[in-house]
């Protein structure tokens, strides 16, 4: 019923707005398309996304006949622009002066800021634009077979990162996957995965809803806290005429329906998925059961005036699933959904410094019923109760008061609360014990209550020193307190110069200090409950990049990320996504000292407008848990990775493959002290050496072949996705059982188990 209500919701919103909005645009058409056909005449155009956003429309019909000056005039001169003449004959597009009533009506959609604030400082950026003005890119990500129609899985993409096969969570640089700090339109989202408890197969974002997606492996800007992995930010796409897109394929379907309103002062769209038992979850196992996946993103912005935007959100997500183990020897119900609703104030003064403030609400809830009966290893049952609501209100200030500096302020605070229960417990059956040790049941009882209040002070400020030299300081303050509890705050410092060696070779070093504290997840001890320890990374990156006059592009990365603090975390031998970790018999626990993370990474990119193009990259890393004095690399280390990402496209036809090979994983094996027996109790199983022996490499193909037509209302695409289409059947786990014969004998069998085997999707699409 909630989900329903948040759909009507959306219907609403865009009722209205599309009626209004659809008889003003063949008089007031979009500025960049007319500044692009007035470029087509030889004319040389230089401007910015905040001088001209792709959402500002002209304010009179373009002059007709003339010459292209007296067009461009026209165009500009109402919106309150300007075009100056400069050095080479190409005329620059900036803000006319005019008083200040006169400024103050003129229409703004976008609130500009300094190009300082523009100048990319920190090494490990990566941005991938699927703007609506540019079609190609869009179509780049869209038609990307390693994304998987996933926002986030644009992470994956990236160079230094690992995912455990089919899966949205990614680790960064040997981080661990809790580690990435997710943000869409400024709200943090927390865990934005479907099926958390089984692989987190993908994201609750859908790329028709993104406009760009920007992602720091790296040391991140001041502003993005608590999270000691890497930042992903999304951006709302930018809707700048009514639109409409249409997907139904074996994974389920979806719906986008955006449009402008009140003459371009104000966009809405709303985004709708639906997913059944056709999702991937269907393939990982068979037979494994049939969840119902939904989510919905509704946003919508308005300009009060022309220093003045605003903008409001929410994301729903509801989820119900079953699961079943192999051989139906586990069964796990799950219900539940999330909630985030937001409102967003930009606004400029007058003497150019800009604000944003955000509020933001999230509540999620989740039951979970499960039971395991596996023969000679273990039976036992499990429920589970947990909710949370954060309340979060962030307010930033930006300022260039000269050319050459640029500084920023924010604070932030939240109050969380959280409830979490479970009830259930096991029996094991000798010689299988829970963590291999000497007791034969296991209890997984708790009850967690707490109230918890998180507040972050933060600035940066950037210098240029010089035309090749620019520096970027920053530091922030974040602070946690359970109510009822001792709080804790830290201290995070960062730093990062950029130098121009060349026209097109840059420099950037950067080192910081970032710490990530969990509310979430407290530790539950014998009734009472404890802060998880505070994460704290000393990361130092080193980067070169350089642009060839044919516009590829190549880089080259060293890191080195050392956590000096302590941590304990859950581990799981046989595999990482147990069905019921709670009651799972390979379960421990691993105590690492201080842990390290280093490599290399290579890559280059080839012009994205080309008929041809595509990535390919290179990377050397570890990542190593001290634990009892030694060095032992974590369950995800892969020394060695190499990705190629190519896309051809000639019409109608478009063909995207993406190659993805590795080192295989690391794992614990199980090693019993007779390859048979009759007395359970005599034997003895134990963990060999922690991560002491490897998968083979994973090798990988992903293909996408798509045909597109276009009709009187729209264009029409047919697209077939083969997933590992060389269907390697590359090895993620090993699983462990217990057989048992006629004669009394037992026996204990290694299996390997392989991630998603070859899968073929078909689709179609109506986009207009």
């Amino acid at each position: 019923m909630r989900f329903a209500r948040y759909l009507w919701a959306a219907v609403l919103l865009l009722a209205g707005p599309w009626a209004a909005a659809a008889g003003a645009h063949a008089e007031h058409p979009l500025v960049s398309r007319v500044l692009e056909r007035i470029a087509k005449t030889g004319i040389r155009l230089i401007y910015s996304s905040q001088v001209v956003p792709p959402d500002l429309r002209a304010r009179h019909p373009v002059q007709e006949g003339g010459t292209a000056m007296q067009q461009l005039h026209s165009l500009l001169g109402p919106l309150g622009l300007a075009a100056h003449r400069v050095t080479g004959g190409a005329y620059v597009i900036v803000f006319a002066p005019r008083p200040a009533s006169a400024a103050a009506r003129r229409p703004q959609p976008a609130l500009p800021t300094a190009q300082l604030n523009e100048v990319v400082v920190q090494t490990s950026r990566y941005r991938t634009s699927i703007s609506s003005n540019r079609t190609e890119n869009r179509a780049a990500l869209e038609n990307s077979p390693e994304t998987h129609n996933d926002a986030v899985r644009t992470l994956q993409v990236i160079p230094g990162t690992t995912a455990a096969g089919y899966t949205a969570r990614t680790h960064v640089r040997g981080s661990r996957d809790d580690e990435v700090l997710y943000r869409y339109d400024g709200v943090t989202l927390h865990e934005p995965y479907h099926l958390k408890e089984l692989q987190s197969l993908f994201s609750p974002v859908d790329p028709m809803a993104v406009d760009s997606v920007t992602a720091w492996t790296g040391i991140a800007p001041i502003k993005y806290g608590n999270a000691v992995g890497g930042v992903v930010n999304m951006r709302p796409r930018q809707i700048t005429r009514p639109t409409v897109d249409l997907q139904l394929s074996e994974q389920g379907a979806s719906a986008m329906a955006g449009t402008p309103y009140d003459h371009g002062r104000g966009t809405v769209f709303a985004d709708l998925r639906l997913q059944n038992q056709f999702s991937p979850v269907g393939w990982v196992e068979s037979g494994i059961g049939a969840p119902t996946l939904n989510d919905l993103i509704v946003h919508a912005t308005w300009l009060a005036d022309a220093r003045t935007r605003l903008a409001a959100g929410i994301l729903a997500i509801d989820d119900h699933r079953s699961y079943f183990g192999s051989q139906d020897t586990e069964n796990k119900g799950i219900s539940g959904g999330e909630y985030y609703g937001w409102l967003r104030l930009d606004h400029r003064f007058l003497g150019g410094m800009t604000s944003a403030t955000v509020l933001s609400v999230e509540q999620s809830h989740e039951n979970v019923n499960g039971a395991v009966e596996m023969p000679n290893i273990v039976t036992g049952s499990l429920f589970e109760h947990s909710w949370h609501s954060i309340d979060t209100l962030r307010e930033e200030l930006r300022d260039a008061p000269t050319a050459r500096w640029y500084w920023h302020l924010g604070a932030q605070a939240s109050w969380v609360e959280l409830v979490d229960m479970s009830f259930g417990s096991a029996v094991f059956a000798p010689p299988f014990y829970p963590g291999l040790q000497p007791v034969n049941t296991v209890s997984a009882n708790e009850a967690l209550s707490a109230h918890a209040i998180t507040y972050a002070v933060y600035g940066s400020a950037r210098w240029q020193a010089n035309s090749r030299t620019t520096i970027d300081l920053g530091i922030r303050r974040n602070a946690r307190r359970y109510i009822g509890k001792t709080g804790d705050a830290q201290w995070n410092v960062r730093a990062n110069l950029r130098y121009l060696l060349a026209r097109r070779t840059t420099l950037r070093l950067g080192w910081g200090q970032e710490s990530q504290a969990n509310v979430l997840d407290p530790h539950l001890e014998k009734g009472r409950f404890d802060p998880q320890d505070v994460r704290r990374v000393t990361q130092t990156d080193l980067g070169i990049d350089h642009r060839f006059l044919n516009r590829s592009a190549a880089r080259a990365e060293l890191y080195y990320k050392d956590e000096g603090t302590s941590s304990s975390y859950s581990a799981y031998a046989f595999s990482p996504f147990p069905l019921l970790p709670e009651l799972a018999v390979d379960h421990f626990h691993v105590f690492a000292q201080r842990s390290r993370m280093y490599g290399a990474e290579l890559s280059f990119a080839t012009d994205p407008s080309r008929a041809l193009s595509g990535t390919i990259s290179y990377a050397w890393s570890h990542a190593q848990d001290q634990v009892g004095g030694l060095w032992i690399p974590r369950a995800w280390n892969e020394p060695n990775a190499i990705k190629i990402n190519a896309l051809w496209h000639h019409a109608p036809f478009a063909t995207a493959a993406s190659l993805t090979w590795h080192s295989g994983w690391p794992y614990t094996p199980l090693v019993a002290s007779s390859s048979t027996w009759t007395i359970p109790s005599a034997a003895r199983i134990a963990f060999g050496p922690y991560d002491s022996a490897r998968l083979q490499a994973f090798l990988t193909l992903d293909l996408r072949v798509s045909w597109q037509h276009r009709l009187a209302g729209g264009t029409f695409q047919a697209f077939v996705d083969l997933y590992d289409a060389t269907n390697s059947s590359s090895a993620c786990c090993y699983s462990y059982s217990v057989s048992r014969s006629e004669s009394g004998v037992y026996t204990l069998t290694g299996a390997r188990s392989p991630w998603l085997e070859l899968t073929p999707i078909f689709g179609v699409r109506w986009h207009y």
